[in-house]
């Protein structure tokens, strides 16, 4: 009888010392899950700051960019603006000078036409 009951406290013991451990287990799982989890938000949240600082440094580029390409596109109108204007210029300056050769040959063609009348009479 003394062997049974041995026998059964060594089992009860057993169990006892099992759950035990195993509610220690639990335990040592239920806070690598919590930190796991704690882990993963604090991660979350910091590529949720770096997206977002990403996003206004890209924002800020974009922003850069729009203005030298206005830069750009402004000095390309007064580059254009002064061409069109010299070339204007140019224009203008060879139509008087041809018009101006034209009423030279014109008054030299009556002052030719003037001297033969008067030779001829």
């Amino acid at each position: 009888m003394l062997k049974r009951h041995l026998l059964l406290a060594s089992v009860l013991a057993g169990t006892f010392a099992i759950t035990a451990c195993s509610q220690q287990t639990e335990e040592n799982t239920e806070a690598a899950v919590e930190s796991a989890g704690d882990d993963a938000a604090a991660n979350a949240d910091a590529a949720a700051a770096e997206a977002e600082a990403a996003a206004q440094d890209a924002g800020t580029e974009v922003a850069e960019g729009a203005d030298t390409a206005g830069a750009a596109a402004t000095d390309a109108l007064e580059n254009t603006g002064d061409a069109i204007a010299e070339s204007t210029n140019t224009a203008v300056e060879n139509t008087a000078e041809a018009v101006a050769d034209g009423a030279n040959a014109v008054a030299n063609g009556a002052n030719d036409v003037a001297v033969d009348a008067e030779q001829q009479y």
